[in-house]
């Protein structure tokens, strides 16, 4: 398209100059010529140069040249801004200056007004300027681009580092929180053996639920691993959460859920670490706690996910709580997804704790 109006914008040069029919039609020729060239000139910028400065010296060496400048000099001018926007422009310039030479070296020698023909390369020296202003904006507009591919690339690295550091805590849980569960149901098993042999049969069928549950998500932690690319076996979620509070009424306390606000979607990770931070909390409720009932409240709002758990127990110690490897780890894996843990006493004693994450990926 730029050839064909380049093309044209030379014929229009033409018009009102008193020539013949036949001369119009060989100025017309020649603008064709001249501009034909410039189909390839982001393919070939230098020869593309190169070959219509050539056309110039041909057409200053016709009986008609007067005729020629106006469609060769459109025509250069163009061709020499596209070389301008070469990253390697002193090049180029060599070359264009080259190009343009015996063309301009012919017209002095047939006695052209030495006024115009500077004019015409000062002329053409605004457009090669033209052409390195452009290319100068070009390879601004990649480095950005570039940049921004680097730290997209980047981003996508910390959060593989970052779900890769929180499956490892998950494996930390899973396997610390069913040894322990294993552990304790296996005592009360031996415990009620002669006398209760149904309760302890109850105990032995916990056992085997939570070893069968950890197993699971074992796999699936380790799946994660694996993965390189394949979509990955489902893992926990906020939709397993009534399950989960459920579930640890066996060997804990009665717990309870509550939700607040509108559900919707939210970051996976996210998702999994209040599963996770939950399942923590839950145990430390049975564990240290000493409680009586666990109150679970998930609250949905805008541009953020809050979980509190509450139990009615015998709360934090006088100078706070000690945060052991469980609290660090919640910190530290509420930190990953840009989310934050408050600990305090609750409403009536007890240990109340809250974590709130944000509901979009931070990448």
């Amino acid at each position: 398209m730029l050839a064909l109006l380049v093309w044209l914008l030379g014929v229009a040069t033409l018009l009102g100059r008193p020539a013949t029919v036949r001369e119009q039609l060989l100025a017309a020729g020649f603008g064709l010529a001249c501009s034909l060239p410039l189909v390839w000139r982001r393919r070939f910028p230098v020869p593309t140069v190169v070959l219509i400065g050539l056309f110039g010296l041909a057409g200053q060496l016709a009986p008609v040249a007067a005729m020629l400048d106006g469609p060769f000099l459109l025509a250069f001018a163009t061709a020499i801004g596209t070389v301008g926007a070469l990253d390697r422009y002193w090049r180029a310039a060599a070359w264009t200056v080259v190009a343009g030479a015996p063309a301009f070296t012919a017209a002095w020698w047939l006695e052209q007004e030495p006024s115009d023909v500077i004019a015409t390369v000062g002329w053409l020296a605004s457009a090669f300027a033209v052409g390195r202003a452009i290319g100068f904006r070009r390879s601004l507009l990649q480095a950005r681009a570039d940049a921004d591919r680097a730290a997209h690339r980047q981003a996508i690295e910390r959060r593989v580092v970052d779900e890769r550091a929180a499956i490892a805590r998950d494996l930390h849980d899973v396997i610390a929180q069913s040894i322990e569960t294993v552990s304790m149901q296996a005592t009360i098993g031996l415990h009620l053996y002669d006398d209760q042999p149904a309760a302890a049969r109850a105990a032995l069928e916990r056992i085997r639920s939570a070893s069968v549950g950890a197993s699971r998500e074992i796999r699936e932690l380790l799946g994660l691993l694996r993965s390189t690319g394949a979509e990955p076996d489902r893992v926990a979620s906020l939709d397993d959460l009534a399950a989960l509070v459920r579930a640890s009424a066996t060997d804990g306390p009665p717990a309870t859920l509550t939700i607040s606000g509108e559900p919707g979607s939210c970051d996976p990770l996210a998702g999994l670490t209040l599963y996770r931070v939950t399942q923590e909390a839950l145990t430390n409720a049975r564990r240290h706690a000493r409680a009586g009932t666990v109150q679970v409240e998930l609250g949905w709002q805008p541009d953020r996910l809050s979980l509190s758990v509450t139990d009615d127990g015998a709360g934090p110690p006088s100078g706070g709580p000690v945060e052991g490897y469980g609290l660090r780890g919640m910190r530290e894996r509420l930190a990953l997804v840009g989310g934050t843990l408050h600990l305090d006493t609750g409403p009536d004693g007890g240990f109340r704790l809250t974590a709130v994450v944000p509901r979009e990926d931070r990448a």
